[in-house]
């Protein structure tokens, strides 16, 4: 027995070492098919829009024909403008510097200025058109529009219920995401695995998923005790189609192979359902999940604007009544800043579940 373990470790231990080796031989084909490139001018010419918005921003009096109370709000949030854009520029610098240095750090930045520099000075030229036009020229009229100032001052000036609208808004968004998650998986695995539950249900859902949740307004306040409990299932109805949809192409989409397989080692039942339809039909249940949360803000939104007394639907609703536009383009930022996070943490959860497939498919 002893002999069996030592030729079996060496043997472990090669194909670990051909293993890695073949990981190694990957990344430097793909670094010489598409090596990462920093391209100075690009990256300078970002980092100087940067710092010409924060002068402009400084230096260039604004309008005269801007309302009283709009003067005094860019006023007062023009010092911590300039240091953002002088902050955004210095941290390029810094980075682009690093772009010399070897080893991983050296690769880190040489990676986020050749990715990042087309970003950086589109953004930098952004702002300084977005300056020029409202707050120095009002090109851009207010109050439909409004100063970068102007929303970072309503951003201060309202962080408190700001928050407790996101707090909010983010426990109905995952009450009502999950709820329409598991009834989509669950709907999706029945009605693509059993064929009689398909010819009775899948011809309801191709006629009623497609419509709108905010069609549902009037059932939802007759069938619900509460605006919160009909706010949960309008969310959980936008996210049931899509997740029941995806799941149902994906289980069909599984080759018979993988069962024939499975069945010639005695798998059965739901063996067959968990075990190789479910893992197989993931990357299209993925699919429907960056559907459903895109479709689940739209009716978190909607949602919050029939009887939910908080949230940044509500926020954005109450504001645009007063005729506050800073402060509804400051909830939209929220509202868009908080969409790309989770978004880009489905992504990260999609990437490490489906690592298998990385290799047989463009991502």
């Amino acid at each position: 027995m002893a002999a069996d373990t030592t030729t079996a470790a060496p043997a472990s231990l090669k194909a670990e070492a051909t293993v890695q080796g073949a990981v190694r031989i990957h990344a430097a084909l793909e670094k010489v098919a598409n090596p990462a490139r920093v391209n100075p001018i690009l990256i300078g010419a970002g980092i100087l829009a940067w710092v010409v918005f924060s002068v402009v921003a400084s230096a260039v009096p604004n309008s005269d024909k801007l309302p009283m109370r709009d003067t005094q709000s860019i006023q007062a949030t023009t010092t911590f403008t300039v240091i953002a854009g002088l902050v955004v520029a210095a941290v390029w610098v810094v980075i682009w510097a690093l772009t010399a240095a070897r080893g991983r750090t050296g690769a880190w930045a040489v990676d986020r200025v050749s990715h990042g520099a087309a970003w950086l000075f589109g953004s930098g030229i952004w702002v300084l058109f977005w300056e020029i036009s409202t707050a120095k020229t009002v090109v851009l009229a207010p109050p439909y529009f409004a100063a970068p100032q102007q929303i970072i001052d309503r951003l201060w000036d309202d962080r408190v219920i700001l928050s407790e609208s996101l707090g909010n808004s983010l426990l109905l968004l995952a009450s009502g995401f999950v709820v329409g998650l598991v009834a989509g998986l669950l709907t999706g695995v029945v009605i693509g695995w059993f064929q009689v539950a398909n010819y009775w249900v899948h011809p309801i859902l191709v006629f009623l998923g497609p419509v709108p949740s905010l069609a549902w307004v009037p059932i939802i306040f007759v069938l619900f005790p509460t605006a919160y409990s009909g706010a949960v299932f309008l969310i959980a109805l936008s996210v049931w189609f899509p997740i029941t949809v995806l799941t149902r192409a994906g289980i069909l989409s599984v080759p018979r192979s993988y069962f024939d397989v499975a069945q010639t080692l005695g798998a059965r039942g739901w063996f067959l359902v968990l075990r190789i339809s479910l893992p197989a039909a993931l990357p299209s249940i993925f699919t429907g999940a960056f559907m459903a949360l895109g479709v689940s803000f739209v009716s978190l939104t909607v949602a919050e604007n029939f009887g939910v007394n908080s949230g940044l639907g509500w926020y954005l609703n109450w504001k645009k009544g007063w005729g506050d536009f800073p402060a509804v383009y400051a909830g939209i930022v929220v509202l868009v800043v908080v969409c790309g996070i989770l978004l880009t943490l489905l992504f990260r959860a999609r990437n490490w579940v489906l690592r298998w497939e990385k290799e047989l498919t463009r991502w």
